[in-house]
């Protein structure tokens, strides 16, 4: 890794914003305007520490999969599958059925409902993308009663969501990697976490490139499992992290 990766792997892992700073700084009306498809309007303080520092919260990039359409080059037909994938393949092998889960950016649903017929009865979802849930609903509309899934934004969603209120938080591909440093997403995603994480991510090859091992360990959920050895591909691994206290899943 050449040292100006090395720079951005440390800056994205360490220049984040507190929680409480974020919910000072990104106001409700922002999110609003995110998810509606409008530019965001910030305070003007907020813009010009936002070019000063790194670490200053902001949401605007989110936009692009908020509003992303049907037929465009990040429309939620692209993310339709009926087979399961690598992560499927992994939880069916790891989890237990009666446990429960919550899939960060679901998409379209389709892990959800390959999960939800292999036996899972306790799942949950959430993405920004108004048509993907749209597709959800209609592709797949027995697993979407089910899951009943939310259309907010990771930021939002994970700062008003209950400590501890899920066994397993799950995402699969290029989500987590792309929300913006300034939010401490992994901090935020253990918080809420029972039991364990399971990620299909890139570490440094799509969005911001973060030491995401050190981070979760940091935050009591260290390395249980990864086909990085396995499966090197350039893109992504599948990662399973599990609360500090257990030594295998449950």
């Amino acid at each position: 890794m050449s040292n100006a990766s090395s720079w951005r792997v440390l800056r994205d892992t360490n220049l984040q914003s507190p929680a409480w700073l974020f919910k000072r700084v990104v106001r409700q009306e922002e999110y609003k305007q995110v998810l509606s498809g409008a530019a965001p309007r910030s305070r003007s303080a907020d813009q010009i520490l936002r070019r000063l520092l790194w670490f200053w919260p902001r949401i605007g990039a989110a936009g692009v999969w908020a509003n992303a359409a049907l037929g465009g080059q990040l429309g939620p037909q692209n993310y339709l599958h009926y087979e399961p994938t690598r992560l499927v393949k992994k939880t069916l092998e790891v989890i237990p059925r009666n446990r429960s889960l919550l899939e960060l950016g679901c998409n379209s649903g389709s892990d959800l409902d390959l999960l939800r017929r292999a036996g899972f009865y306790e799942l949950e979802g959430m993405d920004a993308g108004r048509q993907a849930l749209d597709l959800f609903q209609e592709e797949f509309p027995e697993t979407f009663a089910l899951v009943k899934p939310e259309r907010d934004l990771f930021q939002q969603y994970l700062l008003g969501r209950p400590s501890k209120s899920i066994d397993y938080v799950y995402s699969n591909g290029a989500t987590i990697e792309l929300v913006h440093p300034s939010f401490p997403i992994v901090k935020q995603i253990c918080r809420i976490a029972r039991l364990g994480v399971l990620l299909d991510l890139s570490e440094r090859v799509n969005g911001f490139p973060r030491d995401y091992l050190a981070q979760f360990r940091r935050f009591g959920f260290p390395l249980w499992y990864t086909d990085r050895e396995t499966h090197p591909h350039p893109s992504s691994q599948i990662f399973i992290f599990l609360n500090k206290h257990l030594n295998s899943p449950q």
